[in-house]
C-alpha cells in the first residue's frame, strides 16, 4: 500500500496568462491562512515582480519569497528560495516540506517558465528520516488561465479547479513525468551555466533521503505510436501500479462511468513527442477523469479527477471547425487578415500542446488550422487563439 501526504490546499486559477506566481501565492497564503479579502492576485503579482532580483521575470523565486514572507500570518515560519543544481535534491527538499511542514512548496517547472504548487506527495513507503523509499509521484496544482473579463472573485469556493479551463484540483503526475516533462530544471543565477531546480520552501535542510530512481517498462516500438485500442489498458494498468484505484475518489469514477475514445497529442515543443489523453465521462457526458499516457512507450504520466463533473470537456471536431469556418482572423505578427472557407477547413491529424499563456496543462490541448504560414488553435473547450504565447520567465 502506498503512503500519501496532501496539504489540503485549495486550487485557484491565474489571472492573466503570466500570472502564475500570484496565483501560486494566493494558494499557499490561503492555506497559510491569510483571509481572500487581502488576496487580490493583480496585487499579489505587483509585489512579486517589483522584488524580483532578475530582470525579464515576471515572478522570479526571490519576488515570490519576498512576497510569501511579507505577507505570512505571524508565527508562521520563514520561506526561502533553495535552488541546487541537483535534480534529486530539488525533488528531496519537495518532499520533506510536505512531509514535515504539512505546507505546499512552490516550484518552477516547464524550465524556467511557469510555477505550480506541489500540495501532496506519495512514496511506496512513508520517507521517515533515514529510511529508503521510492517517489511515486506529487499531487499538483497547475494553475491555468482562463479568460472571463474581469476574472471571478476568488474565495475558498469560487469554482476554480472544477476542471477544463477552470482548471484541476485533484491532479497526480508519476515522478517520471515530474523529472522529465515538468521539473526539469532553470538556470536562474548559477555561475557555472548549470541548471538549477528552483523551489521555495521552508528554510530548514531536508531531513528525508533522497528518493530512490522508479524502475519503467517501456511497452512500445521505436518506429510507431501505440495503438489506440490499447491505450484503455495501459490507463488502467497505471491507475493500478500507482494505488490510485483505492482512492476513493478513483475508484467511484472507475465503478459509475464509461472510458471515452483517447485522444492523440503531438507536443510542439518537444519533436518526435505524442500522448494520448483517455477521458472517463458520466452518463450525462460531462468529463470525471482523464489520464495521460505517453504514445511511444505507453508509459503512465498522469490523472487529473473532477469530484463534481459539470461538462463535456472535449469538443467535437466538427464543433472546432465550426469555431473557425467563414470567420477572419487578424494576424497581427504578419498584419493581415485570413478567412477559413467552407470545404476546405480541417484541423491537422493530431491534436496539439506545448506550455504556453493559453494552457498551462497538457490536459487541455487545441485543435490546430492551418492556413499557409498562418495558425489558428481551437482549445478544446471551445476558445479560439491566434497564437500561443511562450515568451517571458515565471508566467
Amino acid at each position: 500500500m502506498s503512503w500519501m501526504k496532501h496539504t489540503g490546499c485549495t486550487y485557484h486559477n491565474q489571472d492573466t496568462g503570466y500570472y502564475c506566481g500570484a496565483a501560486t501565492d494566493m494558494m499557499v497564503l490561503a492555506e497559510i491562512g491569510v483571509p481572500y479579502s487581502q488576496l487580490d492576485q493583480n496585487d499579489l503579482y505587483s509585489s512579486n515582480n517589483s522584488h524580483n532580483q532578475q530582470p525579464g521575470w515576471y515572478s522570479d523565486p526571490f519576488g515570490i519569497k519576498w512576497t510569501l514572507n511579507n505577507r505570512k500570518p505571524p508565527g508562521s515560519f520563514y520561506f526561502v528560495v533553495y535552488k541546487p543544481t541537483s535534480y534529486e535534491e530539488g525533488t528531496r527538499k519537495i518532499i520533506d516540506t510536505i512531509y514535515r511542514y504539512n505546507v505546499s512548496p512552490i516550484a518552477l517547472v516547464y524550465g524556467c517558465m511557469h510555477w505550480i504548487t506541489v500540495p501532496g506527495v506519495q512514496t511506496d513507503v512513508e520517507p521517515v528520516p533515514g529510511n529508503n523509499y521510492t517517489l511515486e509521484g506529487f499531487w499538483i496544482h497547475n494553475p491555468v488561465y482562463h479568460s472571463p473579463v474581469p476574472p471571478p472573485p476568488h474565495n475558498a469556493s469560487d469554482g476554480c479547479g472544477t476542471g477544463g479551463s477552470l482548471g484541476t484540483a485533484n491532479e497526480f503526475v508519476t515522478q517520471t513525468y515530474w523529472e522529465g516533462n515538468l521539473f526539469t530544471g532553470c538556470n536562474y543565477d548559477d555561475p557555472n551555466g548549470n541548471l538549477q531546480y528552483i523551489s521555495i520552501c521552508d528554510p530548514e535542510p531536508p531531513k528525508v533521503a533522497q528518493p530512490l530512481p522508479e524502475s519503467v517498462e517501456f511497452k512500445g516500438a521505436p518506429d510507431r505510436l501505440l495503438d489506440s485500442e490499447r491505450v484503455a489498458s495501459f490507463a488502467t494498468a497505471g491507475i493500478e501500479r500507482y494505488k490510485l484505484d483505492k482512492d476513493e475518489r478513483v475508484a467511484s469514477i472507475l465503478r459509475r462511468d464509461k472510458i471515452g475514445q483517447p485522444h492523440l497529442v503531438l507536443r510542439l515543443d518537444q519533436p518526435n513527442t505524442y500522448y494520448y489523453i483517455l477521458p472517463w465521462a458520466t452518463r450525462e457526458g460531462a468529463t470525471s477523469l482523464t489520464a495521460q499516457i505517453d504514445a511511444r512507450s505507453g508509459v503512465f504520466n498522469s490523472i487529473q479527477l473532477r469530484e463534481n463533473p459539470q461538462s463535456r470537456e472535449f469538443l467535437p471536431k466538427k464543433e472546432a471547425i465550426a469555431r473557425v469556418e467563414r470567420k477572419r482572423f487578424t494576424m497581427l505578427k504578419r498584419r493581415r487578415t485570413i478567412v477559413f472557407y467552407p470545404g476546405v477547413t480541417e484541423p491537422v491529424p493530431t491534436l496539439v500542446w506545448r506550455p504556453c499563456w493559453e494552457s498551462w496543462s497538457p490536459h487541455l490541448p487545441f485543435y490546430q488550422f492551418t492556413l499557409g504560414k498562418d495558425t489558428v488553435y481551437v482549445r478544446v473547450d471551445g476558445e479560439v487563439f491566434t497564437q500561443l504565447t511562450t515568451r517571458g520567465r515565471g508566467t
